[in-house]
């Protein structure tokens, strides 16, 4: 880390989506399931055993979890590019996650899925497929919105 940037921790993503659900642990072994995440550190747990805070990384990118309290539940929306969309989706599956969408190809050049973990937190995993232009993706997009007005 350059000097530049000694004020993020090291190992730590600029931009990190922080998860807050009941029972966070089931998450964290949910991602290592799935996605093999790894914790960055040991879990730092409040004095009554509830998860204060855990941070896990996936392919370089870090997501922190705990445990909600006081009515302070916000599951996640996370995208994560994997290698095999549709193996990863089945993997989740086969985890406890409950289909939200099977992977398909997308108008925008990435073939993705999505899931829901049993905290309510929404996966949606996808495999690049092609680079498209901007204006590509607009006209795709256009046609796609006239198909689907019938």
């Amino acid at each position: 880390m350059s000097m530049l940037e000694s004020w993020r921790a090291s190992g730590r993503s600029v931009v990190s989506t922080f998860i807050v659900v009941p029972d966070a642990m089931r998450v964290v072994e949910f991602a290592k399931a799935v996605f093999d995440a790894r914790a960055i550190q040991e879990p730092l747990l409040r004095a009554d055993g509830s998860l204060w805070n855990i941070e896990i990384e996936i392919g370089g990118s870090t997501i922190m979890l705990g445990d909600a309290r006081d009515g302070m539940h916000r599951p996640g929306f996370v995208y994560v590019y994997v290698e095999d969309c549709d193996a990863t989706y089945e993997k989740a599956l086969a985890a406890g996650a409950k289909a939200i969408m099977p992977p398909e190809d997308q108008f925008y050049g990435d073939r993705s899925g999505g899931v829901e973990d049993m905290a309510g937190n929404l996966w949606w995993v996808a495999t690049h497929k092609e680079d498209l232009s901007a204006a590509e993706i607009e006209r795709r997009a256009r046609e796609m919105e006239k198909e689907r007005a019938g």
